[in-house]
């Protein structure tokens, strides 16, 4: 199964032990940012559209944010249950 390249960066960010980012917005710009960096790589990125991809990304990731950190109050919130979790795991 092929993960999404965008999924993969969104998730090594979230849970990152050294990021030290902890409000969504932050977040959001660090994927968009590093996933752009990819795209532009590769040369993917129209000419005088580049406006349009970041907010279409943004929107995409904050989705992705809100959907992995249901439940939980903020993005601090989120990596301490999911670090509990991982602790308790046999």
């Amino acid at each position: 199964m092929t993960t999404d390249l965008l999924f993969q960066i969104f998730h090594q960010h979230l849970h990152d032990p050294d990021c030290q980012i902890e409000s969504a917005k932050e977040l959001i710009q660090k994927v968009v940012g590093t996933y752009l960096l990819f795209l532009s790589r590769a040369g993917n990125i129209p000419n005088g559209h580049l406006q349009d991809v970041i907010e279409d990304l943004e929107a995409e990731v904050l989705e992705m944010y809100r959907k992995k950190t249901y439940g939980s109050y903020n993005l601090k919130d989120y990596r301490d249950n999911y670090k509990k979790k991982l602790d308790e795991s046999p």
